[in-house]
């Protein structure tokens, strides 16, 4: 759930999540792992994922007291609702640190966020941490595109007409690249661009396509437009 009333570029903010959620929900429960290796997260995720297979009650369970953590700890916290940005599955990302962190289950503190930009629809999400741009709730995402989309992480939000020549540049940047590979959408093992002229089409020899052909416009709206929009209403 994303706030719906703050601000669309926020600096400053506190990402949180439940420790091992599921699997220190059920260890309080004496649930039998069998000889699973608890230390081996891949392994314990696999165990509980089969053991949610045809198990409702079980599902419902986990989701529940997962809910009920996130509640506690807010509400234990006295964070306000315009204070808490983004509730996530098992965490959520807020204003201030937590005061206390460590009731029955431990909220841990997982990465402090630089700058984070909504989409004006709030339904998807860039955030900066460690140097790196962070992308969540944008769909079909691939390693290209997203490797493009680090682009934003350079952005001086200090300086206003620094800030719009470096939008510019990320915008004509897209519209000017020669680089097919960034508009290659990889699904199923198969490659696919969108065309101006016959809309998604598979590419068996990429040499034999033209970047002249590729609707670069569908992509920018797609991948670009909406942060860019974002910073614009709230900086301009």
């Amino acid at each position: 759930m994303i706030n719906q009333t703050s601000s669309l570029v926020l600096r400053d903010l506190y990402s949180y999540d439940v420790v091992s959620a599921y699997p220190n929900i059920l260890k309080g429960q004496h649930f039998d792992f069998k000889d699973i290796n608890l230390e081996n997260k891949t392994e314990r995720n696999i165990f509980i994922g089969k053991s949610q297979i045809g198990n409702e009650n079980l599902s419902s369970f986990l989701q529940e007291s997962v809910d009920n953590l996130v509640k506690f700890y807010l509400q234990e916290n006295q964070i306000p609702e315009e204070d808490i940005i983004i509730t996530q599955k098992d965490g959520f990302i807020i204003k201030r640190m937590l005061e206390n962190d460590n009731e029955f289950i431990n909220m841990a503190l997982r990465e402090f966020i630089d700058v984070l930009i909504l989409s004006p629809s709030r339904d998807k999400f860039i955030y900066l941490v460690e140097d790196k741009i962070i992308i969540k709730g944008v769909s079909h995402l691939y390693d290209e595109m997203e490797k493009f989309l680090q682009r934003f992480k350079n952005l001086n939000f200090y300086d206003k007409s620094i800030l719009f020549e470096q939008m510019d540049e990320i915008k004509n940047s897209l519209f000017n690249s020669d680089n097919k590979s960034l508009f290659l959408i990889p699904i199923d093992d198969q490659k696919y661009i969108i065309s101006t002229y016959k809309g998604d089409i598979q590419i068996k020899d990429p040499d034999l396509v033209s970047v002249n052909e590729i609707n670069k416009q569908k992509y920018f709206d797609h991948f670009v437009k909406e942060f860019l929009e974002s910073i614009y209403l709230e900086c301009y």
